[in-house]
């Protein structure tokens, strides 16, 4: 039974892209991050579908949303080092 609670905890949901998993508060940056996305992916579908699409624009797109989540993976890491300098401060040596 256990493993039953445990599973729909895990479960996903479309909020997930929205909120933070710690607080359960909106987060607006993923939010507008997540809004710019799909609108781009929207425009790169449609021109795709029109017969616009070029060498360069699947190379811009998939550059564009590469660039995108590796920037956003970075900068976590940077906030996850720094959240932790800020609980456990180093101990200045005697």
């Amino acid at each position: 039974m256990t493993q039953q609670k445990d599973r729909r905890k895990r479960r996903w949901c479309f909020l997930d892209l929205v909120v933070d998993h710690q607080t359960g508060k909106l987060r607006e940056s993923a939010l507008w991050s997540n809004i710019g996305k799909c609108a781009m992916t929207w425009g790169f579908v449609y021109m795709i579908l029109h017969d616009r699409g070029t060498e360069f624009l699947w190379l811009a797109f998939g550059g564009v949303v590469v660039g995108a989540e590796v920037g956003a993976r970075i900068l976590n890491q940077k906030q996850q080092v720094i959240n932790e300098h800020v609980a456990n401060p180093p101990k200045d040596k005697p």
